[in-house]
């Protein structure tokens, strides 16, 4: 891997891009790749298609839809607990644990998501109702 690659992969992952949010991390990719495309597409959802011999019975396609798993902050509660919402399709049973960056107008804010331990949380509530 060149270091220009590197550089760029580093920038690419590490660049904040949730869903319905994706435009930064497209133009990220398409400023890579244009030397190597000779034309791109836009669509409504963000999708961003590089075409390499457009107009010709063989092209070759380079397609990027880039958007990270995110939640939105939905409630801070006055114990410092905060409550969030899916933003698209992610997964909530695989969130605990995971290291979190939540983006606020001062800066990034490190965070880690949690559960409440067993012996706190109101069984009652979690049981399946007949």
């Amino acid at each position: 891997m060149t270091e220009s690659s590197k550089t760029f992969l580093y920038q690419y992952l590490n660049n904040p891009s949730p869903t319905g949010f994706e435009a930064s991390g497209q133009r990220i990719w398409l400023d890579y790749i244009k030397p190597y495309i000779d034309e791109y597409i836009v669509d409504t959802y963000g999708t961003v298609v590089g075409v390499i011999n457009p107009g010709q019975p063989y092209k070759v396609v380079i397609e990027a839809h880039s958007d990270e798993i995110s939640w939105f902050v939905n409630y801070i509660s006055d114990d410092g607990y905060i409550y969030v919402r899916r933003n698209g399709g992610s997964d909530a049973v695989i969130a605990p644990s995971k290291r979190v960056n939540i983006h606020t107008k001062k800066g990034i804010v490190k965070g880690i998501f949690g559960w409440p331990a067993i012996h706190v949380r109101d069984l009652a509530k979690t049981r399946p109702r007949k």
